[in-house]
């Protein structure tokens, strides 16, 4: 029977802090003293992760919300089974929360902003159909591929949650949903060059508001959101944002709004 440890470091001859983490999907077989991996998992770790028996590893089990330390005892054709050192409850995510809702652009450019804002601790990514999306046929093709991306970000800046991907939406739909309550909701624009991120989370401080428990940040392709889109969000209560003085790539300014957000948002 394993026991229970709030400390992420290991011990003695278990696995260390440094054990490769690993998110379990619904097929493996999780128990109180063993672990057997199955499927695709069990081949990447194989094939390209080519573990051995006695490797210490870190498994997210998403389904119980839990973290297990555990050490490799066989690998087979088909299976990876090891034994559990430890396991405790995932730790509670942070806030706020960030969701970043990105206008749809080059696949190969979509792919980096995920895996970066994944690094960064994003908890949601949204991808959004606008008027100038650069993108061709159907985007929802590419989920698998951005869940996918996205979980191999994740495991390997060891966060203990990946962040939710969603099909693509249309901005005006997205744009008018009812804002989560004490959420900030914010638009990268060029057309507001002096409001920056830092500010209005000073603000909210010398009022004595609370800090958000979430944070949306919507982001525009390539030349930004058209005037019509951007005059809608104001109309909905998204507050427009600068990046800074010069343009940037859509999954550049992605990838800076994360960071300002979570900078501003320290105590």
């Amino acid at each position: 029977m394993t026991h229970h440890d709030d400390d992420a470091s290991g011990g003695g001859s278990g696995p260390s802090a440094l054990a490769p983490r690993y998110f379990l999907d619904e097929s493996a077989r999780v128990e109180d003293d063993a672990i057997v991996i199955t499927g695709g998992k069990a081949s990447r770790l194989k094939r390209v992760m080519r573990i051995r028996r006695d490797d210490p590893l870190e498994l997210v089990h998403p389904p119980s919300d839990r973290l297990y330390r555990a050490v490799v005892q066989r690998v087979t054709r088909d299976e990876v089974i090891c034994s559990v050192v430890t396991c405790r409850p995932r730790r509670e995510l942070p806030l706020p929360r960030i969701v970043i809702s990105v206008s749809l652009i080059r696949p190969q450019r979509y792919d980096f902003m995920i895996e970066k804002a994944t690094e960064l601790g994003v908890d949601e990514i949204r991808p959004v159909w606008s008027q100038r999306a650069l993108i061709k046929g159907d985007a929802t093709q590419r989920l698998h591929r951005w869940r996918r991306l996205a979980t191999e970000a994740a495991e390997q800046c060891r966060r203990e949650y990946r962040p939710t991907i969603y099909p693509p939406i249309q901005v005006a739909e997205l744009i008018r949903e009812e804002p989560v309550s004490n959420s900030l909701r914010l638009l990268a624009s060029a057309l507001e060059p002096d409001q920056r991120i830092s500010p209005i989370f000073q603000q909210r401080r010398s009022r004595g508001q609370p800090p958000p428990d979430l944070v949306h940040l919507l982001v525009g392709p390539e030349g930004g959101y058209t005037r019509e889109e951007a005059a809608l969000a104001r109309e909905h209560g998204w507050l427009p944002i600068s990046l800074g003085n010069r343009p940037l790539r859509a999954e550049t300014a992605a990838i800076v709004a994360v960071a300002l957000t979570q900078e501003a948002a320290r105590p």
